[in-house]
């Protein structure tokens, strides 16, 4: 496996992208002026964010997006004039900026082509010498709609079909526009040098995408880029369209600031996107709609640099396994256990992106389990600190006082306050961390990047980012901008993929089959027994807590003190907590011996992946807390827990037992420790705790979304095995039906499977758009405690 992407700093931080268009003939002698506008806006993405410091806020484009620790990366096709004057400027920062270049052809070509020779001659040799000495490895073609299966040698072709030849002027004006396109697409800002402004497109051709004008791909930018142009369908909404910033430079032909309202040159205007709002009316974020979008580009720019700046430890060596984890293929044994087996032909080559965006997805873990860890700390404290509350209340409130003792009950009022102020104290210090907004994020940004691990491999050519979470806008566009520049471009993989031999490209479809597939119906499978299992539990205690407490009040108000006294003595005190004991001893008897028979039916039913499934589930619940909480489920036997009636005789016996616990406590107590109150006091503490429990957890089952897990993880158990037996039995057809030489017959298959996996990664990602949804709307806070 190559090491190579894991020795550059900067390969596990997720780049903020700039993209530029622009007039090619403007006039070289205002090429300073335009490169300083540059660097100004690169000033001011890395000027740290201070509102109130008037020195550090732009006058144009306002506060700095405190990009310190993100990497900004340029997009630019490298055509003469605005675009290399950008990327000249992006390369003189320090830190300089990396420049990515999306063409609209093959270099050679590109050199070729009218925009760098007219009439046999260089345009301009500078230009033309910038662009034969840029990196290749920083290049790569932009491929329109139709051009996804086709491979380097048929595309070189077809360009060469329509690069010189006339009446071919259309399709070249489209491969230009689809260029354009892509920077506007995928750039978080777009920079237009043009001389005239941006909110005048120059024919009407402007909205098909028709027209490649530096200042109709500015209006793209700002309206959305129509489908139909470049593979990847752009999001409806454009949800994730940044501003345009426009700075103005005259032609070599004329000069005409009039036509500009910054009529110096090199002077900025900020356009953010019309799709509030006609395009006119889309102005500076203090004077209108922009204000809004302004806000949500300042909160994705925060998100990311939040991102790119975690102190959380990782494991380097998991990183290493990340990419043959998620693909057994990419190894050098091959699938499975055939270690004997050679690597497949081309996926050294194509192994570079699913490497970067494996490696990227288990970092990004990580930090989600991390703050996952903690969030489930600050509930066990938040709940520990309520019920300790309820408790000192119960005492404040019930608690006999006597000549020795009368300051105790404003002791407990004390500090039971106390822990009720604690318990916000500690909320809004983790509130302030955003660890369970980090923990939410990241979450998602791992299960986009897993689908988008998975279609680049299978070579859909699919973006994970015009999928997901469309119809959530405003600062969760930034989890849509990490997946996709993670898989930036998604075209390659497919190319590289078509590479492959008919049979690697089985191998690498099984291999996704038993890792993705496989592996996440194992993974929702257990998680749904063992988020059942939880569910079970808490609502167990929740039931038999409430209804404990129920009946001891009962006992107080019809069984006075008196008359209770004079009924139980020490004896039947005793008898009381006995027959509690034994009824708690009889259940955890009859529970034993049930989970013994099904634990024995179970393990003669299950076989491969099953028995891995069950040796998981059975190592789940570790610690002395987790036993604690399994309780419950100890005392209720295995074969009446999926019985209305039995789980209805269980809890009354339950409740039977805690009350007979309970009162005979209470009056075995009594008298015993002379400072304790009375019987009847004593009982309305135990109430109050049994009721304060009981409620507890109910609310515990709520805050951690049992529930809604169930449904839907059991929804996407049933998905992902589903989609098992349909890989499965297509493979099986095709074996026994298909001529191993009928090439067109492999590719139906292999293009059936892949139309499979992309259409299961929709659902995957609805579906964790969905657990976003539920988790944002109800955020822990000590009231929901």
């Amino acid at each position: 496996m190559s090491d190579a992407p894991a020795q550059r700093p900067d390969f596990f931080k997720p780049a903020f992208i700039i993209g530029v268009t622009g007039h090619i003939d403007l006039d070289p002698a205002y090429r300073d002026p335009v490169k300083t506008a540059v660097k100004r806006i690169v000033t001011w993405l890395r000027q740290p964010s201070s509102p109130r410091d008037a020195k550090r806020v732009d006058p144009v484009l306002g506060a700095g997006l405190g990009l310190v620790n993100t990497p900004v990366l340029l997009l630019s096709s490298l055509a003469p004039g605005a675009d290399q004057w950008v990327a000249e400027a992006a390369t003189e920062m320090d830190p300089l900026l990396k420049v990515l270049a999306p063409l609209p052809f093959f270099k050679d070509q590109y050199l070729r082509a009218s925009t760098f020779r007219q009439n046999g001659h260089a345009r301009d040799e500078a230009a033309e010498k910038y662009l034969t000495e840029f990196p290749d490895k920083d290049t790569f073609i932009v491929r329109l709609a139709g051009d996804g299966d086709l491979d380097n040698d048929a595309l070189r072709a077809k360009f060469e079909s329509i690069l010189e030849a006339a009446g071919h002027e259309e399709e070249r004006h489209r491969r230009y526009a689809g260029a354009g396109a892509f920077v506007a697409l995928f750039s978080n800002i777009l920079i237009a040098v043009t001389d005239k402004p941006v909110g005048l497109v120059e024919n009407e051709l402007a909205i098909t995408g028709a027209e490649a004008g530096a200042r109709s791909i500015a209006v793209l930018k700002r309206r959305g880029v129509l489908p139909g142009m470049i593979p990847i369908l752009p999001a409806p909404s454009w949800a994730d369209s940044g501003p345009v910033i426009h700075i103005y430079a005259p032609r070599k032909s004329a000069v005409s600031p009039g036509d500009n309202s910054a009529t110096d040159t090199g002077g900025l205007e900020i356009f953010y996107p019309g799709d509030r709002g006609s395009p006119e009316a889309a102005q500076k974020p203090a004077h209108g709609s922009g204000f809004q979008e302004a806000q949500e580009l300042r909160a994705m720019a925060g998100h990311l640099e939040r991102l790119n700046t975690e102190k959380i430890r990782v494991d380097p060596c998991r990183e290493d396994r990340a990419l043959i984890e998620m693909l057994p293929v990419f190894a050098g044994g091959g699938l499975g256990d055939q270690q004997d087996k050679p690597e497949l032909a081309g996926t050294g080559e194509m192994r570079t992106s699913p490497d970067r965006i494996a490696r990227l997805r288990r970092r990004i873990a990580d930090y989600s389990a991390y703050y996952n860890v903690h969030l489930n700390r600050l509930k066990r404290l938040l709940f520990t600190l309520a019920f300790c509350a309820a408790f000192f209340f119960s005492l404040a409130d019930s608690w006999e006082a006597t000549a020795a003792t009368s300051w105790l009950p404003e002791v407990y009022f004390s500090i039971a306050f106390g822990l009720t102020a604690a318990a916000w104290i500690v909320y809004f210090f983790f509130k302030k961390t955003a660890a369970a907004e980090r923990c939410d994020n990241y979450r998602a940004i791992t299960e986009g990047l897993r689908v988008q691990f998975y279609w680049m491999a299978c070579g859909s050519g699919e973006s994970v980012a015009s999928n997901y979470l469309q119809h959530l806008g405003g600062e969760l566009g930034w989890i849509r901008h990490v997946i996709g520049v993670a898989g930036l471009p998604h075209e390659q993989d497919r190319v590289w993929f078509n590479q492959l031999s008919p049979g690697d490209q089985l191998a690498v479809l099984r291999s996704i089959r038993t890792a993705w597939i496989g592996g996440q119906y194992a993974y929702f499978t257990t998680r749904v027994e063992e988020l059942e299992r939880r569910r079970e539990i808490f609502t167990s205690y929740a039931h038999v807590l409430l209804w404990t407490g129920f009946v001891l009040f009962a006992f107080l108000v019809f069984c006075t003190q008196g008359a209770a006294s004079l009924f139980f003595s020490r004896t039947i005190s005793i008898l009381f907590c006995c027959a509690g004991f034994a009824i708690l001893a009889l259940l955890f008897q009859a529970s034993r011996s049930g989970r013994s028979a099904v634990g024995s039916n179970s393990s003669s039913a299950v076989n491969g992946e099953g028995q891995k499934q069950e040796l998981t589930a059975q190592r789940r619940l570790h610690g002395w807390v987790d036993r604690l909480l399994s309780l419950p489920s100890i005392l209720i036997p295995e074969r009446a827990r999926w019985s209305e009636t039995g789980r209805l005789l269980i809890n009354v016996l339950l409740v039977t037992a805690f009350t007979l616990i309970l009162i005979g406590t209470i009056y075995l107590l009594e008298g015993v420790v002379p400072v304790l109150p009375s019987a009847n006091k004593l009982g309305s503490i135990f109430k109050y705790l049994t009721l304060a429990g009981g409620v507890l957890c109910g609310a515990w089952v709520e805050v951690n979304f049992f529930a809604e897990h169930v449904r839907h993880y059991g929804s996407m158990a049933s998905l992902f095995q589903a989609a098992g037996q349909r890989f499965d039995d297509c493979i099986a057809w095709s074996e026994k039906t298909e001529d191993a030489g009928n090439e067109a017959a492999r590719k139906r298959i292999i293009d059936c499977l892949r139309s499979l996996f992309i259409g299961v990664g929709r659902e995957a990602l609805s579906e964790n758009a969905d657990w976003l949804i539920i988790h944002r709307s109800r955020p822990l806070e000590p009231v929901s405690v």
